[in-house]
């Protein structure tokens, strides 16, 4: 399967910290939007013993091995543009599959994760239109 051979429709992110905490990233194209990378993303982060925190603005990157499947990621988040200052992190591919149902060929990714110095275990999947 090649990136280039369908639209991105959703992506999503699933990441358990050490500490108990969560963090949830998702994101999907309007049927005539650009698809990748145009997308509004929602993020909540959940600390262990705090209320969800709902970020006003967050940003996703990716790269892509020979095969295409997702092997990097890196995150930005931000509470308020006006701070100036962002959450960031960044992720690495543990292992992939992909599977096609209804349309659309999704790819899981299994990633080791860490934001702001927490490590966590998660998933990064991207689901696509068949090209």
């Amino acid at each position: 399967m090649s990136r280039d051979s369908g639209k991105v429709m959703r992506r999503s992110i699933g990441i358990v910290f050490a500490d108990g905490g969560l963090l949830t990233m998702s994101g999907t194209a309007s049927a005539d939007g650009e698809g990748h990378g145009e997308e509004p993303l929602f993020a909540v982060l959940c600390d262990p013993d705090g209320a969800p925190v709902v970020f006003e603005e967050a940003l996703l990157s990716t790269e892509y091995g020979e095969d295409e499947v997702q092997r990097r990621a890196t995150l930005e988040l931000w509470l308020d543009m006006e701070d100036g200052r962002a959450l960031r992190g960044a992720g690495t591919l543990i292992s992939a599959v992909t599977a096609e149902a209804d349309g659309l060929a999704t790819t899981i990714a299994f990633f080791r994760w860490s934001v702001e110095g927490r490590e966590g275990l998660g998933h990064y999947e991207i689901a696509r239109t068949r090209g």
